[in-house]
Order: structure tokens, then C-alpha cells, then sequence
């Protein structure tokens, strides 16, 4: 059976400035719940630096190439300079971006992107040929894709899914009937064609970038609101909005991608999600280059290339740097902030939160283990705070086995991020919600189980691929030959594969 619903959070590759602080830590105890609640939000700490005139007076410092961001495309880049003078900012206290990490009893689990699929072989050949030089994956030439060396964090196909219905629990999110036979008929005239990275798509698909998901489903089908909801479902899954605002292309893309229809595809997902990328990635580096908490405020071209200010927030000293080449990894909507010549290349991009809520408990569950436990509600008229499900580590490599984590995962309208923004006013109540959510799945309450709880919020999770957003790669644009961009926000799918993708990219442009 095909793995259609992919919970691909991978996306954004990098750590904003702004949105991707330094973590505000705060732990919530509360007098009525026997633990405690901790916030990771990527929304304070940035405002506040990038206006804050007091800090100390640190050093000026000289490198050929600065990297913007520490997530997967400015990691990537950054490979692709190695030998090379080259500093790498990311403003967070850890690499990843939304790749994170976070670590609780011995208990390694993701904070986002959790989990990517085997790679068939027509597939971008830099990337393919960086992941297999970190021995990440190897070629299986029977099935003419690439697939992942390290077996033991492969999802069991029988415990991969479970979804919950008002009606029913099932194993496939499109149900069986002539419906869903017609749109794989409709969809399997892609298959093959809808590559990764998606800048290698051949023209005669493009056209499908100029119409949503939606129109281009009621042109052939009768699309009803059952089945629309289910598709909705997986549009946010991946993408952040339903069918109605995302492409054509990309809606297609999401079920053409990989042969899931005649193949096995493999399903890989380490206990700490898709930081297992980024650590790999780390350690082909000098780590003295990689610098976190270092908050890129500014960026001004000067006569022999660009004079950055960089708050170090480890010492509150604010550094320059002058340098020759810049590679921007970070989310593209803080360049009005930073370097405001170009901002207006990204003003269309449409990011949508993400907040992660994971359970740490005692390992006392009584439910049949699935790796991703989908809640599908009949009324999601709104879908301003859609709750998604939750992932089970139980379905994974556990480290630890007295303890078992619980992730779930909401995607959020773009206009609701100011809700996001209090969540330290907001978090006993949506941690309550979630509760309630998690206990309706699996029938049994967790609540006496629960250890500790962690909030990580995503104020720019992903960049929503709307109408005409695809293909638009904005370095055609930029200002400065000297500076350019890396990251799934411009003009690229919100991917593992494309983020990698986009660092290579990015650091050809300059040679």
C-alpha cells in the first residue's frame, strides 16, 4: 500500500532570524497537574535583539563566506565549502532549523520534521550524491531507487498508520471506491514526472502552477466534501493549507512523487526525526565555523563585499563581519529587517505556523502501537487550528524503554500566529486540548502517565506553495551577485530533498 499521508514538516530548511530565535525555555508548572510544561518559542528573543541598541561592542572579524542560518540548506551549503574560509550563523542554541531535536530521559524525539522516504533514481543527482557520501543511503538497483542504509529506522509497514474517523478507524486515508479509483487514474498520468528537486520538472507541467489543487480536481472529477476534507488533510500535512490554496503542481506532486503504486517505498524515521540529516551534515564540518546563537541583524554592502552585524547572544557583545560572499539560509521574511534591498522578492510568501506538543510518559500505554496516529474531523470549516494526530515513538527505535513520547502536531492559518506569539498564556489550555484529543484516539486517558510536557512553536513553519509560488527562484532577481539564497522559501516545495537541494544551489551560483 502507498504511503500517501506524509507528515513532511521537513521543509523549512533553515533557522530564521527572526522566527527561529533563540529558544524562549519556559517551564509552566501548574498546581492542579502533577508536571510541568516547557516552551521552546522562536518569536521573542529575535524582536527583541534586532531592536535592542545595548549591546556590547564585540569584534571585527574577517571570512570569505557567511552562511545565514544553520538548518538543512545552510548545512548544505556549507559542505559544499569545505576547505573554504566560511562562517556559518544560526540564531537558535542548536543546528536544525525545524529539523530539531530535543532529548528528555535518555529519550531522543523530533520537534518537526520527522521522517522522509526512499529517493527513486531520476531524482536531483547532487543531493543524491551527498546523501550517499554520508552513507545515508545506497542505490537498490532492482527497484531503481535509493534507499536508507540504516535499516533499524525503518517504519514497519504494518505499524505505520492508524486513523481515527468519527466513524471508524482505518489504515488508508483514501478510502476504497470508484472515487479514489478515478483520482489515482487522474494522478497516475504524473507519475514519473514529478521530481525532486522540482526545479528539474519539465515545462509541460508548469502550466499546473497557475491553477489550485482544488480547480484542477473539478475539472475531472466530482469532487465532494468527504473526500475533499481527507485531501485537505494531507495538502496540510506536507504543505500547510488545503487544496483550495495550494497548486496544482503541488497537490500532484504529493501522490506522483514516488512509485508508491507498484513499489515499496521505504518509510524512514530515526527517534529524533530528521535532525538524523542534519547531525550528518554537522559532522562532515569544522564546528568551529558553526556558530549558534549568533543573530545576523544586518547586512550592508561595503566597496570589497558586505559588513554583517552579528549578535552573539551567548556574550550580548555585537560582532562585525566583513566578508566577500553571503549565503542567505534563513526565512526570507526577516530580510526587512536584515537586508531590506531585497525584501521585496519574498513579500508574496505565505508561511504557516506550526505548534508540536510532545508527551513524555511512563511507558504504561495499553494501545496497539502505530508510528502516526491521524485524526480526521468531519467539521474543519475553519481549519485554523488543525489538530493533525500524533506520532508514536513506540513505533520507532526507543532508547529508553521506560518512557514512551507522544508528538502531535497543529497546523495553523496564517492569521492565528499571533496566537502562537502567547503561548505562555495559551499553553495549559491547548496542552489540556491535546490531552483530550490523544485520549479520544487511543481510548484511555494519558494524563497520570504524563512526565513532562515540551511546546515547540513554529511561528514560520513552511512556506504555503500557492498558485504561481513553484519555480521561482527570486536569485534570478537579487541584487547583489554576492549575496544569494538558499532554502525551501524560495520558490521550492517544503522538503528534506529540497532544502539540501537548495544549499548546493545556492553556493554554485557563487562560483
Amino acid at each position: 500500500m502507498m504511503k500517501v499521508n506524509r507528515r513532511s514538516f521537513l521543509k523549512l530548511s533553515t533557522t530564521a532570524l527572526i522566527s527561529a530565535c533563540q529558544p524562549d525555555k519556559t517551564s509552566i508548572p501548574a498546581d492542579d497537574i502533577a508536571y510541568s510544561i516547557r516552551i521552546d518559542s522562536d518569536q521573542e528573543v529575535g524582536h527583541q535583539i534586532l531592536w535592542r541598541p545595548s549591546l556590547g561592542k564585540g569584534t571585527l572579524k574577517t571570512t570569505d563566506y557567511l552562511i545565514v542560518g544553520g538548518g538543512l540548506s545552510g548545512l548544505s551549503a556549507a559542505t559544499q565549502l569545505v576547505g573554504r574560509d566560511f562562517v556559518l550563523c544560526e540564531l537558535s542554541s542548536k543546528l536544525g532549523g525545524t529539523s530539531s531535536q530535543q532529548v528528555f530521559a535518555g529519550e531522543s524525539f523530533s520537534q518537526g520534521a520527522h521522517y522522509d522516504l526512499a529517493y527513486p533514481a531520476n531524482y536531483g543527482k547532487e543531493v543524491l550524491s551527498l546523501l550517499q557520501q554520508l552513507k545515508i543511503i545506497r542505490l537498490n538497483q532492482t527497484q531503481d531507487l535509493w534507499d536508507f542504509v540504516d535499516k533499524k529506522y525503518l517504519i514497519n509497514e504494518d505499524q505505520a498508520e492508524l486513523i481515527w474517523t468519527p466513524k471508524e478507524f482505518r489504515h488508508e486515508m483514501l478510502p476504497q471506491g470508484p472515487f479514489k479509483t478515478e483520482f489515482l487514474e487522474l494522478i497516475s498520468q504524473y507519475q514519473g514526472h514529478m521530481k525532486l528537486p522540482t526545479r528539474l520538472i519539465d515545462s509541460q507541467f508548469h502550466d499546473l502552477n497557475q491553477l489550485t489543487f482544488r480547480d484542477f480536481l473539478i475539472q475531472s472529477l466530482h469532487f465532494y466534501r468527504e473526500f475533499e476534507n481527507l485531501i485537505d488533510y494531507q495538502m496540510h500535512d506536507d504543505y500547510g493549507a488545503g487544496s483550495r490554496h495550494v497548486s496544482a503542481l503541488a497537490g500532484i506532486h504529493y501522490y506522483a512523487c514516488r512509485p508508491y503504486y507498484d513499489k515499496k517505498v521505504e518509510l524512514f524515521s530515526p527517534p529524533e526525526g530528521n535532525y538524523y540529516f542534519v547531525q550528518k551534515l554537522a559532522n562532515e564540518l569544522d564546528p568551529t565555523k558553526l556558530k549558534t546563537q549568533h543573530l545576523v541583524r544586518s547586512i550592508k554592502s561595503i566597496h570589497s563585499g558586505f559588513r554583517v552585524e552579528v549578535a552573539d547572544l551567548s556574550t550580548g557583545l555585537l560582532d562585525v563581519y566583513e566578508t566577500q560572499f553571503i549565503i542567505y539560509a534563513g526565512q526570507k521574511h526577516s530580510l526587512s529587517y536584515v537586508f531590506q534591498a531585497d525584501a521585496h522578492l519574498f513579500a508574496e510568501n505565505i508561511y504557516a505556523p506550526w505548534l508540536v506538543v510532545s508527551f513524555v510518559l511512563q511507558n504504561q500505554l495499553k494501545s496497539d502501537v502505530y508510528w502516526q496516529n491521524d485524526m480526521i474531523f468531519e467539521s474543519d470549516k475553519t481549519h485554523k487550528q488543525k489538530f493533525m494526530g500524533f506520532i508514536d515513538n513506540a513505533g520507532q527505535v526507543q532508547r529508553n524503554p521506560n518512557v514512551r513520547v507522544l508528538t502531535a502536531y497543529y497546523c495553523f492559518a496564517p492569521d492565528q500566529r499571533q496566537f502562537l506569539s502567547q503561548i505562555k498564556t495559551n499553553a495549559a489550555d491547548i496542552v489540556s486540548k491535546t490531552i483530550k484529543q490523544i485520549n479520544t484516539h487511543l481510548n484511555q486517558d494519558i494524563a497520570p502517565l504524563i512526565q513532562k510536557v515540551f511546546l515547540k512553536v513554529l511561528g514560520h513553519a513552511m512556506p504555503i506553495p500557492t498558485v504561481n509560488y513553484l519555480l521561482n527562484d527570486q536569485n534570478k532577481y537579487r541584487s547583489k551577485p554576492n549575496l544569494v539564497y538558499a532554502g525551501v522559501d524560495n520558490g521550492r516545495l517544503p522538503l528534506l530533498f529540497e532544502a539540501i537541494d537548495s544549499g548546493i544551489q545556492a553556493v554554485k551560483l557563487l562560483d
